[in-house]
């Protein structure tokens, strides 16, 4: 056995294993009257997780009254105050992780993109009330000149991780003209999924559900000519999936789907990025495009479109891990 066939075989085991999305049921009375466990359930479910949801509507709502500029500074200073302090698990994940990216880091160093970590999360959860105010008053556009008659020529799949304020990078599409489809994980907590969901129909972002029912829908809007954003960094299940930062490489994540998906309907890959510059002030850049050359499509080859792809966005998310959303998730 070669290297290569040894390198295939390993690949080959981690290969995506399709799965259906289901939301969550809404326990039943029934499990109330019940008791024990099921009771408990009941009860999280419909009390305590709703406090938490309530806190969520209320902030969001009330931020939307706000600024833009002084809404986001607010989500910094809580992420700042609060992430250190009650979230000390996702802190010594991001500080290791940090290290981990930038391992020449000194304890200053450290401390501080730490700190503009927590600031990240904290501007980028309040923003939810505000981003359409900062998409078209906030952001700086770089490299975008040609791009919406470029995406009239031929289908286009959007590449980007989840820097800064993704939310706002696809609205910035939308603000061209563009029509923009979007698959996503849902969020866990009710509120939060309620919060998302209204932002992103609300905006006319195209909402496709994820896991295998994804994929059909997906393709048939490339094959229409149309425009799919596909964010390939990942964290599933609290582990860091993508980018691979030196690991072996696998087919279970989205670089894999993208990869057979521009194949298949011979579209334009198009890597783009956002990043805070200062505060509430962004930077949009689109990088240069590219396609497959034609050819059948092997293992080989997947293996090496997702290495290709690994090599878009990895450094993108070494050059501002602070500003990486699932920094503070575990090593895979």
């Amino acid at each position: 056995m070669t290297p290569d066939d040894e390198t295939n075989e390993r690949v080959a085991a981690g290969k995506r294993k399709a799965w259906t999305y289901e939301p969550p049921k809404a326990p039943p009375f029934a499990d109330f009257l019940a008791g024990g466990d099921q009771r408990k359930v009941f009860l999280r479910h419909w009390l305590y997780e709703n406090i938490d949801n309530a806190i969520d509507l209320f902030f969001y709502f009330s931020f939307m009254l706000l600024p833009a500029r002084v809404c986001s500074a607010l989500g910094g200073w809580l992420g700042r105050h609060l992430a250190p302090r009650f979230h000390k698990g996702a802190y010594a994940r991001a500080a290791a992780n940090l290290k981990m990216i930038r391992p020449e880091l000194s304890d200053a160093e450290l401390a501080r993109l730490l700190d503009a970590y927590a600031n990240s999360q904290g501007r980028q959860m309040a923003e939810y009330s505000v981003v359409p105010r900062l998409a078209r008053r906030h952001v700086r556009k770089v490299g975008t000149e040609g791009l919406v008659e470029r995406c009239s020529k031929q289908p286009v799949i959007f590449i980007a991780p989840h820097v800064s304020n993704w939310e706002v990078l696809w609205h910035c599409l939308l603000d061209m003209g563009l029509a923009v489809t979007m698959n996503y994980d849902p969020p866990r907590r009710r509120s939060r999924h309620y919060i998302v969901n209204r932002l992103r129909k609300g905006a006319g972002l195209g909402i496709l559900k994820p896991g295998r029912s994804f994929v059909r829908p997906a393709l048939r809007i490339l094959e229409g000519g149309g425009n799919l954003l596909m964010f390939c960094d990942e964290g599933f299940n609290g582990h860091i999936r993508a980018p691979f930062f030196g690991r072996q490489t696998h087919l279970e994540g989205n670089y894999a789907v993208v990869a057979r998906m521009a194949r298949r309907s011979n579209a334009l890959i198009w890597p783009l990025y956002i990043v805070r510059e200062n505060g509430a002030d962004f930077t949009l850049r689109a990088m240069e495009p590219f396609m497959w050359p034609q050819g059948e499509e092997t293992r080989d080859q997947l293996i090496e479109d997702v290495n290709r792809l690994n090599q878009v966005i990895e450094p993108i998310v070494r050059a501002h891990p602070e500003q990486w959303y699932f920094i503070d998730n575990r090593p895979r």
